[in-house]
Protein backbone atom coordinates (compact mmCIF):
# COMPACT_ATOMS: atom_id res chain seq x y z
CA UNK A 1 0.00 0.00 0.00
CA UNK A 2 2.21 3.54 -0.57
CA UNK A 3 1.04 6.37 1.50
CA UNK A 4 3.44 8.14 4.07
CA UNK A 5 1.44 8.27 6.93
CA UNK A 6 2.30 4.29 7.73
CA UNK A 7 6.41 4.95 7.20
CA UNK A 8 6.30 7.89 9.59
CA UNK A 9 5.08 4.89 12.58
CA UNK A 10 7.45 2.78 11.33
CA UNK A 11 10.33 4.26 13.22
CA UNK A 12 8.84 3.25 16.01
CA UNK A 13 10.40 0.14 15.97
CA UNK A 14 12.92 -1.85 13.93
CA UNK A 15 12.34 -5.12 12.20
CA UNK A 16 13.18 -8.47 13.59
CA UNK A 17 12.78 -11.95 12.71
CA UNK A 18 11.96 -13.58 16.55
CA UNK A 19 11.32 -10.77 19.00
CA UNK A 20 10.77 -7.28 19.58
CA UNK A 21 13.86 -5.28 20.34
CA UNK A 22 14.59 -1.27 21.20
CA UNK A 23 16.70 -0.06 17.75
CA UNK A 24 17.32 2.90 19.78
CA UNK A 25 16.22 5.27 16.63
CA UNK A 26 17.25 9.07 17.60
CA UNK A 27 15.96 11.75 16.41
CA UNK A 28 17.72 13.29 13.45
CA UNK A 29 18.58 9.85 12.24
CA UNK A 30 17.86 8.99 9.19
CA UNK A 31 17.28 5.00 8.64
CA UNK A 32 16.63 2.65 5.17
CA UNK A 33 12.86 2.16 4.95
CA UNK A 34 11.66 -0.71 2.57
CA UNK A 35 8.36 -1.00 0.52
CA UNK A 36 7.23 -3.49 -1.96
CA UNK A 37 4.89 -6.39 -2.37
CA UNK A 38 5.49 -9.80 -4.18
CA UNK A 39 2.57 -11.12 -5.91
CA UNK A 40 1.28 -13.93 -8.20
CA UNK A 41 0.07 -11.62 -10.85
CA UNK A 42 1.63 -10.87 -13.79
CA UNK A 43 4.79 -7.87 -13.25
CA UNK A 44 6.89 -6.07 -13.10
CA UNK A 45 6.82 -5.71 -9.73
CA UNK A 46 7.99 -1.97 -8.12
CA UNK A 47 9.73 -2.03 -4.99
CA UNK A 48 11.62 0.98 -3.21
CA UNK A 49 14.09 1.89 -0.96
CA UNK A 50 13.87 5.45 0.89
CA UNK A 51 15.70 7.78 3.57
CA UNK A 52 13.41 9.04 5.64
CA UNK A 53 13.84 11.79 8.71
CA UNK A 54 15.00 10.52 12.04
CA UNK A 55 11.65 9.79 14.28
CA UNK A 56 10.88 12.89 16.63
CA UNK A 57 13.07 15.13 14.72
CA UNK A 58 12.63 18.32 13.23
CA UNK A 59 13.45 17.34 9.45
CA UNK A 60 11.31 17.10 6.64
CA UNK A 61 9.08 14.29 6.66
CA UNK A 62 9.74 13.82 2.92
CA UNK A 63 11.28 10.56 2.06
CA UNK A 64 14.86 11.12 0.16
CA UNK A 65 15.31 8.26 -2.47
CA UNK A 66 18.42 5.33 -2.16
CA UNK A 67 20.77 5.72 -4.38
CA UNK A 68 23.39 2.65 -5.32
CA UNK A 69 21.63 -0.24 -3.67
CA UNK A 70 21.31 -3.32 -5.21
CA UNK A 71 18.34 -6.16 -4.52
CA UNK A 72 18.46 -10.15 -5.52
CA UNK A 73 15.34 -12.00 -4.53
CA UNK A 74 15.85 -15.88 -4.44
CA UNK A 75 13.40 -18.91 -4.22
CA UNK A 76 13.20 -21.95 -2.83
CA UNK A 77 14.58 -24.15 -6.20
CA UNK A 78 18.44 -21.38 -5.54
CA UNK A 79 16.63 -19.11 -8.28
CA UNK A 80 17.71 -15.53 -7.85
CA UNK A 81 16.71 -12.65 -9.54
CA UNK A 82 18.43 -8.95 -9.57
CA UNK A 83 15.46 -6.15 -9.40
CA UNK A 84 16.11 -3.52 -11.82
CA UNK A 85 17.40 0.00 -10.16
CA UNK A 86 16.52 3.15 -11.76
CA UNK A 87 19.00 5.61 -9.66
CA UNK A 88 16.13 7.03 -7.85
CA UNK A 89 15.37 3.94 -4.71
CA UNK A 90 13.02 1.95 -7.75
CA UNK A 91 13.53 -1.14 -8.26
CA UNK A 92 12.31 -3.32 -10.40
CA UNK A 93 11.66 -6.74 -12.01
CA UNK A 94 12.86 -7.94 -15.02
CA UNK A 95 10.52 -9.10 -18.02
CA UNK A 96 8.62 -12.14 -17.83
CA UNK A 97 9.27 -12.83 -13.90
CA UNK A 98 6.26 -13.72 -12.19
CA UNK A 99 6.11 -14.59 -8.53
CA UNK A 100 4.09 -18.71 -8.31
CA UNK A 101 2.28 -19.63 -5.52
CA UNK A 102 3.65 -22.31 -3.06
CA UNK A 103 7.28 -20.94 -3.51
CA UNK A 104 9.30 -19.41 -0.43
CA UNK A 105 11.19 -15.97 -1.21
CA UNK A 106 13.71 -14.34 0.30
CA UNK A 107 14.79 -10.60 -0.33
CA UNK A 108 17.97 -9.26 0.29
CA UNK A 109 19.66 -5.91 -0.07
CA UNK A 110 23.05 -4.33 -0.12
CA UNK A 111 24.09 -0.91 0.90
CA UNK A 112 26.77 0.76 1.99
CA UNK A 113 28.77 -2.48 2.90
CA UNK A 114 25.39 -3.25 4.80
CA UNK A 115 23.53 -6.78 3.64
CA UNK A 116 19.81 -6.77 4.62
CA UNK A 117 17.56 -10.08 4.55
CA UNK A 118 14.17 -10.83 5.18
CA UNK A 119 13.06 -13.75 6.34
CA UNK A 120 11.71 -16.97 3.74
CA UNK A 121 7.94 -15.69 3.02
CA UNK A 122 5.83 -18.32 1.59
CA UNK A 123 3.30 -17.61 -1.33
CA UNK A 124 0.52 -19.00 -0.18
CA UNK A 125 -2.74 -19.43 -2.51
CA UNK A 126 -5.50 -16.99 -1.52
CA UNK A 127 -9.82 -17.84 -2.37
CA UNK A 128 -11.60 -15.55 -4.95
CA UNK A 129 -14.22 -12.98 -3.70
CA UNK A 130 -17.45 -14.79 -3.65
CA UNK A 131 -19.85 -12.24 -3.68
CA UNK A 132 -19.84 -8.04 -3.34
CA UNK A 133 -22.71 -5.83 -2.92
CA UNK A 134 -23.86 -2.83 -1.39
CA UNK A 135 -25.92 -1.33 1.83
CA UNK A 136 -26.45 2.82 1.09
CA UNK A 137 -26.30 4.93 3.59
CA UNK A 138 -27.36 8.37 4.09
CA UNK A 139 -25.35 11.22 5.06
CA UNK A 140 -27.40 14.23 6.75
CA UNK A 141 -24.35 15.90 7.77
CA UNK A 142 -24.63 19.89 7.17
CA UNK A 143 -21.99 20.69 4.71
CA UNK A 144 -21.39 17.26 3.24
CA UNK A 145 -21.15 17.30 -1.04
CA UNK A 146 -23.18 14.29 -0.98
CA UNK A 147 -26.38 12.95 0.61
CA UNK A 148 -25.40 9.41 0.93
CA UNK A 149 -23.30 6.35 -0.49
CA UNK A 150 -22.98 2.50 -0.79
CA UNK A 151 -21.03 0.73 1.40
CA UNK A 152 -19.26 -1.84 -0.64
CA UNK A 153 -19.04 -5.51 1.42
CA UNK A 154 -17.61 -8.85 0.44
CA UNK A 155 -18.08 -12.45 0.83
CA UNK A 156 -15.40 -15.10 0.86
CA UNK A 157 -15.49 -18.45 1.14
CA UNK A 158 -12.66 -19.57 3.24
CA UNK A 159 -11.02 -22.68 2.71
CA UNK A 160 -10.61 -25.49 5.38
CA UNK A 161 -7.99 -26.66 7.84
CA UNK A 162 -5.82 -24.26 7.41
CA UNK A 163 -5.04 -20.60 8.96
CA UNK A 164 -5.86 -17.68 6.46
CA UNK A 165 -5.34 -14.14 6.63
CA UNK A 166 -6.76 -11.82 3.94
CA UNK A 167 -5.89 -8.11 3.05
CA UNK A 168 -8.28 -6.10 0.24
CA UNK A 169 -7.52 -2.65 -1.79
CA UNK A 170 -9.07 -1.22 -4.20
CA UNK A 171 -8.97 1.19 -7.67
CA UNK A 172 -11.94 3.02 -9.07
CA UNK A 173 -11.50 4.58 -12.33
CA UNK A 174 -13.90 7.19 -13.97
CA UNK A 175 -14.14 8.62 -17.79
CA UNK A 176 -12.63 12.27 -17.17
CA UNK A 177 -14.41 14.93 -18.89
CA UNK A 178 -12.19 17.60 -18.37
CA UNK A 179 -8.24 17.53 -17.94
CA UNK A 180 -7.86 20.88 -16.64
CA UNK A 181 -9.21 23.86 -14.64
CA UNK A 182 -7.68 27.20 -15.09
CA UNK A 183 -8.77 31.15 -14.78
CA UNK A 184 -7.59 33.09 -17.09
CA UNK A 185 -5.27 36.39 -16.08
CA UNK A 186 -7.47 39.02 -15.21
CA UNK A 187 -11.20 37.24 -14.75
CA UNK A 188 -12.63 35.59 -11.91
CA UNK A 189 -14.15 32.81 -14.38
CA UNK A 190 -13.16 29.33 -13.83
CA UNK A 191 -12.80 27.50 -17.49
CA UNK A 192 -12.58 23.82 -18.09
CA UNK A 193 -10.53 22.06 -20.98
CA UNK A 194 -11.70 19.12 -22.18
CA UNK A 195 -9.38 16.40 -22.89
CA UNK A 196 -8.13 15.66 -26.20
CA UNK A 197 -8.01 12.22 -26.00
CA UNK A 198 -9.95 9.43 -23.96
CA UNK A 199 -8.99 9.72 -20.60
CA UNK A 200 -9.71 8.25 -16.64
CA UNK A 201 -9.39 9.62 -13.56
CA UNK A 202 -8.21 6.91 -10.95
CA UNK A 203 -9.23 7.22 -6.86
CA UNK A 204 -7.39 4.39 -5.01
CA UNK A 205 -7.73 2.99 -1.33
CA UNK A 206 -4.19 4.31 -0.39
CA UNK A 207 -4.16 4.51 3.41
CA UNK A 208 -6.98 2.04 3.96
CA UNK A 209 -5.94 -0.99 5.57
CA UNK A 210 -8.17 -3.81 5.00
CA UNK A 211 -7.90 -6.89 7.09
CA UNK A 212 -9.50 -10.11 8.19
CA UNK A 213 -8.40 -13.60 9.60
CA UNK A 214 -10.28 -16.63 10.11
CA UNK A 215 -9.75 -17.45 13.48
CA UNK A 216 -13.67 -18.00 14.35
CA UNK A 217 -15.00 -18.62 10.55
CA UNK A 218 -12.27 -21.25 9.15
CA UNK A 219 -13.82 -23.21 6.58
CA UNK A 220 -17.14 -21.22 6.21
CA UNK A 221 -18.17 -18.23 4.56
CA UNK A 222 -16.47 -14.87 5.60
CA UNK A 223 -19.33 -12.52 5.48
CA UNK A 224 -20.00 -8.63 5.19
CA UNK A 225 -16.40 -7.94 5.13
CA UNK A 226 -16.54 -4.47 4.31
CA UNK A 227 -13.65 -3.07 1.82
CA UNK A 228 -15.17 0.09 0.85
CA UNK A 229 -17.44 3.29 0.30
CA UNK A 230 -19.05 4.72 -3.05
CA UNK A 231 -20.37 8.18 -3.00
CA UNK A 232 -23.58 8.72 -4.06
CA UNK A 233 -22.60 11.78 -6.56
CA UNK A 234 -23.70 10.48 -9.97
CA UNK A 235 -26.34 8.27 -11.13
CA UNK A 236 -23.71 6.74 -13.80
CA UNK A 237 -22.44 2.76 -12.94
CA UNK A 238 -19.39 3.14 -10.45
CA UNK A 239 -16.51 1.03 -11.65
CA UNK A 240 -14.68 -0.49 -8.79
CA UNK A 241 -11.93 -3.30 -8.94
CA UNK A 242 -10.98 -4.72 -5.73
CA UNK A 243 -8.26 -6.71 -5.30
CA UNK A 244 -7.78 -9.61 -2.58
CA UNK A 245 -4.54 -10.89 -1.05
CA UNK A 246 -3.24 -13.99 0.80
CA UNK A 247 -1.08 -12.53 4.01
CA UNK A 248 1.46 -15.04 5.99
CA UNK A 249 0.48 -14.58 9.95
CA UNK A 250 3.68 -12.35 10.44
CA UNK A 251 2.22 -10.21 7.57
CA UNK A 252 -1.40 -10.03 9.52
CA UNK A 253 0.31 -9.05 12.70
CA UNK A 254 2.41 -6.25 11.30
CA UNK A 255 -0.09 -4.79 9.26
CA UNK A 256 -2.70 -5.02 12.30
CA UNK A 257 -0.46 -3.45 14.26
CA UNK A 258 0.08 -0.31 12.32
CA UNK A 259 -3.73 0.08 12.07
CA UNK A 260 -4.15 -0.26 16.04
CA UNK A 261 -1.90 2.80 15.96
CA UNK A 262 -3.50 4.68 13.31
CA UNK A 263 -6.78 3.94 14.86
CA UNK A 264 -5.83 5.25 18.18
CA UNK A 265 -6.95 9.03 18.70
CA UNK A 266 -5.95 9.67 22.06
CA UNK A 267 -8.46 8.52 24.53
CA UNK A 268 -7.30 7.19 28.13
CA UNK A 269 -9.44 4.11 26.58
CA UNK A 270 -7.21 3.93 23.43
CA UNK A 271 -4.82 0.50 23.54
CA UNK A 272 -0.94 1.31 24.21
CA UNK A 273 1.19 1.21 21.07
CA UNK A 274 2.00 -1.98 20.03
CA UNK A 275 5.97 -2.73 18.65
CA UNK A 276 6.30 -3.11 14.98
CA UNK A 277 8.30 -5.81 13.98
CA UNK A 278 9.21 -6.52 10.57
CA UNK A 279 10.39 -9.31 8.06
CA UNK A 280 13.91 -7.27 7.02
CA UNK A 281 17.18 -7.11 9.41
CA UNK A 282 20.69 -6.18 9.32
CA UNK A 283 22.72 -9.56 9.14
CA UNK A 284 25.25 -7.11 11.18
CA UNK A 285 23.39 -6.85 14.98
CA UNK A 286 25.10 -4.05 15.02
CA UNK A 287 24.29 -2.58 12.39
CA UNK A 288 21.46 0.35 11.67
CA UNK A 289 17.89 -1.10 11.03
CA UNK A 290 15.90 -1.62 7.99
CA UNK A 291 12.53 -0.15 8.19
CA UNK A 292 9.65 -1.68 6.62
CA UNK A 293 8.15 -5.29 5.38
CA UNK A 294 8.76 -7.15 2.68
CA UNK A 295 5.80 -8.91 1.55
CA UNK A 296 4.63 -11.94 -0.26
CA UNK A 297 0.97 -12.66 -1.53
CA UNK A 298 -1.11 -14.19 -3.47
CA UNK A 299 -3.68 -11.76 -5.41
CA UNK A 300 -7.32 -12.14 -7.14
CA UNK A 301 -9.51 -9.12 -8.34
CA UNK A 302 -13.15 -8.62 -9.54
CA UNK A 303 -14.46 -5.60 -11.26
CA UNK A 304 -17.72 -5.07 -10.43
CA UNK A 305 -19.83 -1.97 -10.97
CA UNK A 306 -22.33 -0.43 -8.62
CA UNK A 307 -25.83 0.41 -9.99
CA UNK A 308 -26.17 4.19 -8.19
CA UNK A 309 -29.71 4.21 -9.14
CA UNK A 310 -30.84 2.07 -6.78
CA UNK A 311 -30.45 5.12 -4.50
CA UNK A 312 -33.52 6.60 -2.88
CA UNK A 313 -31.88 9.94 -2.77
CA UNK A 314 -30.87 11.34 -6.04
CA UNK A 315 -27.67 12.87 -6.17
CA UNK A 316 -26.99 16.76 -5.15
CA UNK A 317 -26.30 19.07 -8.53
CA UNK A 318 -22.86 19.06 -9.08
CA UNK A 319 -21.30 22.75 -9.80
CA UNK A 320 -20.28 23.15 -13.66
CA UNK A 321 -17.60 25.02 -15.59
CA UNK A 322 -17.59 26.61 -18.84
CA UNK A 323 -15.53 24.87 -21.27
CA UNK A 324 -12.88 26.45 -22.79
CA UNK A 325 -12.66 26.47 -26.96
CA UNK A 326 -9.21 23.97 -27.06
CA UNK A 327 -8.68 20.93 -25.01
CA UNK A 328 -5.39 19.52 -23.44
CA UNK A 329 -3.68 16.39 -22.98
CA UNK A 330 -4.10 13.57 -20.71
CA UNK A 331 -1.49 13.62 -18.14
CA UNK A 332 -0.42 9.93 -17.15
CA UNK A 333 0.30 9.69 -13.47
CA UNK A 334 -0.89 7.65 -10.23
CA UNK A 335 -4.11 10.00 -10.73
CA UNK A 336 -4.59 9.92 -14.71
CA UNK A 337 -4.37 7.67 -17.83
CA UNK A 338 -5.18 7.13 -21.10
CA UNK A 339 -5.18 3.10 -20.83
CA UNK A 340 -8.46 1.74 -20.93
CA UNK A 341 -9.03 0.10 -17.85
CA UNK A 342 -9.31 -3.85 -17.85
CA UNK A 343 -13.08 -4.46 -18.02
CA UNK A 344 -14.24 -1.19 -19.10
CA UNK A 345 -17.66 -0.82 -20.63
Amino acid sequence: MTGRLWLLILFLSAVSCVEPYDPQLKGGTKYLVFEGTLTNAPGPYRFTLTFSAGYNSQESVFDERVKGATMTLSDDQNRRTIFLDDGRGNFSSPAGFRGETDRTYTLSIAYQGMTYRSDPELLRPVAPIDTVYTRFQPIAQPGSTINGEFKVFIDVIDPPGEENYYQWDWIHFEKADQCLLFRPSGTNVTYAQRCCSDCWNITRSTGQILLASDRLINGRRLSGQRVGAVPNDDISPYYLRIGQQSLNRGAYQYWLAIQNLTGNVGSVFDVPPAALTGNLRNTNPAGPPLLGYFQVSARREKIVYINRLSAPLLPFAVSEFPFWSTCTACTESSYRTEQRPDGWR
